[in-house]
């Protein structure tokens, strides 16, 4: 097809990593751990096949201003849309919220500003539910995090030698305790501890947390406070904490290669919200590991009981263990078998890199009448 230099859709990506069109860099391992960049990559293959280019937002402000058309879209990024907003050539199409309400409250109190100057406001969850964390009236679209992949990974998922369960999360903490899961994750991680029958990985294990959020404290300080709260560690003991490091394990370069080398995963969410789905059940299903999920209460409605084990039915740990130890070798071939089946499944399709595309798709058809 021809291309269209007319319009350009110009995406401001979550962090300014990912700025200078490495959002779209396969090849950049530092960058594209676990392929987490193929929706992106996928997305602009797709449009540059129909004449369309795909940058991040940064070329926006290299280029003077004309008859061209761009479409702006922000994936969480606040710093930039005012000065979008101001040239003639461009349209705010959407806004992305792609951290949870306890890990960035100022985002959710700015959404209310932010939807004046976009035509749509994304979220996993909707407005009704997010409402003790907005400043004023939102109108909230929903939409599902695109996954990298689309089938199981066939060789991890077909082993067999197993150990029991893992955990991979990052130590950090949120900015909000309200409706969080990071303490639950720490006691699940203890519980298990004192069996031996669980292994921890992530990064910064070895340290006090990070503090999730958007900060007026330059990165430098922040490092620096880090350091002095590791000498103060001694001083300030932290039981669960100090259990979740008696085993921990590392940082894991492939989270699909560790998965697959146990047979369950605590798979619990940032917080409980509706909606509020993560690519972590999904890592699970596509190693062929059974997800203990904890998170989005609908999570039914978008995701088979029959694929994943439900936290909440087990009043304790202690429960839970006894219920993933009665597991027969064919009940846990059920589990993962739904998971596989799931995925082939319409229900699935939301979370797919196309389901992303048709979704930007959308936005310059309705925005600037490109059909596609």
């Amino acid at each position: 097809m021809n291309a269209r230099p007319d319009v350009t859709l110009l995406i401001d990506p979550i962090s300014h990593h990912f700025l200078g069109d490495a959002l779209f860099d396969v090849n950049n391992a530092r960058l594209n751990g676990d392929n987490i960049l193929a929706p992106y990559v996928y997305l602009r293959e797709w449009f540059q096949a129909r004449g369309i280019a795909v940058h991040t937002a940064d070329r926006l402000w290299r280029r003077g201003r004309g008859t061209a058309r761009n479409v702006y879209v922000s994936l969480g990024i606040r710093d930039n849309y005012r000065a979008a907003a101001r040239r003639p050539d461009t349209v705010l199409s959407a806004f992305f919220a792609l951290e949870c309400p306890i890990v960035e409250p100022t985002l959710y109190l700015d959404l209310a500003r932010l939807q004046r100057y976009f035509k749509r406001i994304f979220s996993f969850s909707d407005a009704e539910a997010l409402r003790p964390f907005l400043r004023g009236p939102l109108r909230c679209q929903k939409f599902h995090i695109p996954q990298s992949f689309a089938s199981v990974h066939e060789e991890i998922w077909h082993r067999n030698d197993r150990r029991f369960l893992v955990m991979i999360n990052a130590n950090k903490r949120p900015q909000v305790y309200w409706q969080e899961l990071y303490t639950e994750r720490l006691r699940a991680v203890e519980f298990f501890g004192r069996t031996g029958e669980i292994d921890l990985y992530g990064v910064g294990w070895d340290g006090p947390p990070y503090r999730m959020g958007k900060t007026w404290v330059p990165a430098t300080l922040r490092r620096a406070h880090r350091k002095l709260l590791h000498y103060w560690k001694p001083l300030r003991r932290d039981p669960l904490r100090e259990a979740a490091r008696r085993v921990y394990k590392g940082p894991t370069m492939s989270k699909a290669e560790t998965l697959g080398k146990y047979t369950f995963a605590l798979c619990f969410e940032n917080m409980i919200l509706k909606g509020w789905i993560t690519e972590k059940i999904f890592d699970c299903f596509f190693a062929g590991t059974i997800p203990i999920y904890w998170g989005a209460p609908d999570i039914e409605d978008h995701v088979s009981s029959e694929c994943f084990v439900d936290m909440r039915r087990f009043p304790s740990y202690q429960d839970l263990r006894s219920y993933l130890k009665s597991l027969t070798e064919a009940e846990i071939r059920a589990y993962k078998e739904n998971a596989r089946a799931y995925l082939k499944s319409p229900q699935f399709q939301p979370f797919t890199k196309q389901a992303f595309v048709e979704l930007f798709a959308r936005f310059l058809r309705e925005d600037v009448g490109v059909q596609l």
